[in-house]
């Protein structure tokens, strides 16, 4: 509409100059060089206007011949760029696609159409691995470590590499060098963490968590039980060789999380061995406070070894009065009154627990044969044997091994850990998952591996504490050495 405004507008104007050049006829007369020469205006003006035209496209000429050869050669090297542009984009798809020849041809011919070393030789290494060549992969990702733009996008495909052959020192050697050099890489805290797990080293593994919080790659809940597991690990890694670190280290474990039951019996035994028995007592405790679990009783118990029956009974009603209403702590009491010879007692305690939820486990029907047995019915005392035997085993109570070690677990148990409890707040229980009870039972079978979580270890439940109350020998439902059934208890 503008453009329709303008062309009548024009013209208009045209009209009134012409009619008043008609109107108003002139002479126009030149002198140059002793020729002179005289017209009318009109043609003077028109002729003018022709003059300055033709200069013009004189000029444009000369101008099109003196830069045609920088246009000739721009014209090219757009239409090499726009092809390799194309070539990128179809390397592109076909490495998503899968097609890592397509996808390493076209990247070549990307990487010979256009100026971009490092945005070529990121999409062949790329390509590489899309068509599972990691050799060349990794020669094209050191190539990038040339380059300081491309230096940690280059350590994250190395590093990816070397976690897929199994290779964690190497991991961790690329994951910690870009974790330094690029603070807000979420990627490097996760892969230099993991491999440092991965390897067993716990003292890294804390520093890295450390700094990991601070830069808030991981949250204060997740890195406070996360912390808890690594320093109960290194503190039992390094008993032997130094035993006031290890100390220092089970403490901390219990003060980043008081309810994790393993840092509160190792720190509490420690503590016990330096004859710091009232700090240990304090650590049971509160652990038992936040979360009771069997071991952590089995721990009280045993606290001082000089202590008379009467009094370790009394200890342990005690802690079971610090969370009473936990079924652990109820256990407790029916163990202390059988220990007592208090019968009614121990029947008021021990038949809500038969009669609650599903069938009793082994260890609750151990404890009705020990009643039984107390109440003077044989009878009843070996049908509850019997039913010990083929009952389920309480989880917790496989954390007490049958030579009474609390969570002897391996370097993989504790990798795994990590993860269960730091991430998903879940007490694993290696033994149990491993079926270990019935492996023990039937040596012919082999340990079967524990489920994995969801990261790296896989997620287990909580633990239990084992006394050491006789067992009735006429009964062959149960074996000195079950640490299941819960007989002790």
């Amino acid at each position: 509409m503008i453009r329709l405004i303008l062309a009548v507008l024009f013209a208009i104007l045209t009209a009134v100059l012409g009619a008043f050049l008609a109107l108003n006829p002139g002479t126009a007369a030149f002198e140059f060089l002793g020729w002179q020469m005289e017209m009318p205006f009109v043609v003077a003006a028109g002729g003018t206007i022709l003059f300055a035209f033709l200069f013009l496209v004189l000029w444009w000429g000369i101008y099109l011949l003196w830069t045609s050869p920088d246009k000739v050669k721009s014209f090219f090297k757009r239409r090499r760029r726009e092809q390799g542009y194309d070539a990128l984009e179809r390397a592109l798809i076909a490495s998503a696609a899968g097609d890592g020849e397509a996808a390493v041809r076209q990247a070549a011919r990307a990487d010979a159409l256009l100026e971009r070393p490092a945005l070529s030789r990121l999409l062949a290494a790329r390509a590489a691995e899309a068509a599972g060549n990691w050799d060349g992969a990794e020669a094209h990702y050191e190539a990038l470590l040339e380059d300081q733009r491309t230096r940690v996008v280059a350590r994250r495909g190395l590093a990816q590499l070397a976690h897929d052959r199994g290779d964690h020192s190497a991991t961790q050697t690329h994951a910690a060098d870009a974790f330094q050099q690029a603070k807000g890489a979420r990627w490097a805290f996760d892969a230099l963490f993991d491999s440092q797990v991965a390897q067993g080293r716990w003292e890294e593994a804390v520093a890295t968590l450390n700094e990991g919080e601070k830069r808030k790659h991981v949250g204060p809940d997740i890195a406070r039980r996360r912390r808890a597991v690594l320093l109960t690990a290194a503190a039992l890694e390094c008993e032997q060789s130094d035993a006031e670190k290890a100390r220092e280290w089970a403490a901390s474990a219990h003060r980043n999380a008081p309810g994790f039951a393993p840092a509160a019996a190792l720190a509490a035994r420690l503590l016990a061995d330096g004859r710091r028995h009232k700090r240990a007592a304090e650590v049971l405790e509160a652990a038992w406070a936040a979360n009771p679990h069997p071991a952590l009783a089995h721990a009280y118990r045993e606290l001082r070894k000089s202590d008379t029956k009467t009094k370790r009974l009394e200890r342990l009603r005690a802690l079971a009065a610090l969370n009473p209403d936990h079924r652990e702590s109820q256990l407790i009491n029916i163990q202390v009154a059988l220990e007592d010879g208090d019968a009614r007692l121990a029947r008021e305690a021990l038949d809500p627990l038969l009669k609650a939820g599903d069938a009793p486990s082994s260890r609750l029907c151990a404890l009705a044969a020990r009643l039984a047995r107390l109440e003077g019915k044989d009878e009843d005392a070996r049908r509850w044997m019997t039913k010990a035997s083929h009952a389920a085993p309480e989880a917790d109570w496989s954390d007490i091994d049958p030579e009474g070690r609390l969570f002897a677990y391996t370097a993989d148990d504790w990798k795994r850990m990590v993860y269960a409890y730091g991430d998903e707040n879940k007490l694993t229980h290696p033994r149990y998952e491993r079926f270990e009870r019935y492996a023990e039972a039937v040596p012919e079978t082999a340990l079967l591996e524990a489920p994995r979580p969801r990261r790296v270890a896989a997620s287990r439940a909580a633990a239990t504490f084992a006394d050491d109350a006789p067992r009735m020998p006429d009964d062959p439902g149960v074996s000195d050495g079950d640490d299941e059934d819960g007989a002790a208890a």
